[in-house]
């Protein structure tokens, strides 16, 4: 079992997110008898879908999910570029190859997930965007239209999500939300409790305002917590996790990605890295 310091946290994992959690084991020595994990810094990455262990979405003569360059405090970054050009383009990242719905289900292990991510816009009614887990596969978060709708930029219906959202109305808002498919999606706007749990900052380069959210869930006794930046901002427990709205049965993987509803702003979604660990 790793140690974590606050004060060591950085611009890495936060220590309160995976606090006695077996990261090192999961993520570093790749042990299966521990569990399963994922941790992608993108300083290797192909640009190329269903390459590196990745389904890309691109749509529109302008938009591209692709690397670009490292800055001293950010070693390895993909940008999820929207261009303004047209309504309805979009751009998913999604760990897997669209084949399988994903290793991680919120049922009876220990999951932890974080990323670091940032924007340089954030004008409301212009975008939707997401990350955290969501449906992976043939007919997962990856496939066209099968994150946000279009004209509206509502989470697809028939999918399911846990994470963060940006909702399309909103501008520099962060709302936690979950959503099982065929079920009403939960967000600030019908548990308040999940309302803003983060406030983006506009801005490109070095200085840029990085946010690191992340996910933790316990399986005993049951309760799932948002953080933002190391620090819990919002969780539900077992009455709402064992609802039907909730998609406890089902499994995700890691996914993020943005819809350019408006069609007249460009707008960058920026990752440094992610990660994502479940215990055996």
């Amino acid at each position: 079992m790793n140690a974590t310091w606050d004060e060591l946290d950085g611009y890495g994992l936060s220590g309160r997110l995976w606090r006695k959690f077996d990261r090192d084991g999961i993520l570093v020595a790749k042990d299966p008898t521990l569990g399963v994990g994922i941790y992608d810094d993108f300083v290797q990455f192909g640009a190329t879908s269903l390459h590196a262990g990745h389904i890309i979405l691109a749509s529109g003569t302008g938009t591209t999910v692709a690397q670009i360059d490292s800055e001293a405090y950010a070693k390895g970054i993909v940008r999820l570029l929207l261009d303004g050009d047209a309504a309805n383009d979009e751009t998913v990242l999604q760990l897997g190859a669209g084949l399988d719905d994903g290793p991680f289900m919120f049922a009876n292990h220990d999951l932890c997930f974080e990323a670091r991510v940032r924007v340089d816009a954030i004008t409301a009614s212009k975008w939707s965007w997401f990350v955290g887990l969501a449906t992976g596969g043939a007919a997962g978060a990856a496939i066209t239209d099968k994150m946000f709708a279009d004209t509206t930029g509502a989470l697809y219906a028939t999918n399911s999500f846990v994470g963060f959202q940006k909702l399309y109305a909103e501008g520099a808002a962060v709302d936690g939300m979950y959503q099982k498919s065929g079920q009403t999606k939960v967000d600030g706007a019908v548990n308040t409790d999940l309302d803003t749990l983060a406030t983006m900052v506009a801005a490109t380069g070095v200085a840029a305002e990085w946010r690191k959210l992340g996910i933790r869930y316990f399986s005993h006794p049951k309760k799932l917590a948002w953080y933002v930046d190391g620090v819990e901002v919002a969780s539900i427990l077992a009455s709402a996790l064992d609802a039907a709205a909730f998609p406890d049965d089902v499994y995700l993987t890691p996914t993020i990605g943005a819809k350019d509803v408006a069609g007249d702003a460009e707008l960058h979604l920026d990752i440094d890295w992610w990660a994502c660990a479940q215990s055996a």
